[in-house]
């Protein structure tokens, strides 16, 4: 087989579908997702945070037994501290996306990113 040279009109059609897809893109990844934290304690939701809002950090501390502390800042949400044995809920770590969970068994703590945005990558 034989390859064909391009023509200036091919060149302009893979020029102009990689345009319009670019142009898609950042149209899409332009738009505004809230993301909002939810503290569940004892399967009753006590707190909304609007992580996208918060400017300077924000402790909380739900009345729990054993005692946890949560923290707010720079749009992320975690467990700072916590009364219980393992700390499992402290090892969680920071959460910053939709769909990022942590819980710390013994206080019945739950804490969760929900968002307008995709909860999970598919590929």
């Amino acid at each position: 087989m034989k390859n064909k040279p391009l023509k200036k009109a091919d060149i302009f059609i893979v020029l102009g579908v990689a345009a319009l897809a670019l142009l898609f893109i950042f149209l899409r990844g332009s738009k505004s997702e809230r993301r909002i934290a939810v503290i569940t304690v004892d399967s009753a939701v006590t707190d909304r945070i609007d992580l996208d809002e918060v400017k300077e950090k924000i402790t909380i501390m739900p009345d729990t037994d054993p005692q946890v502390v949560i923290a707010a800042e720079n749009g992320e949400i975690y467990f700072e501290s916590s009364g219980c044995r393992d700390k499992i809920c402290v090892k969680s770590g920071r959460l910053s996306k939709a769909g990022d969970i942590a819980v710390c068994l013994p206080a019945k703590t739950v804490v969760s990113i929900t968002g307008s945005g995709p909860d999970a990558v598919t590929y």
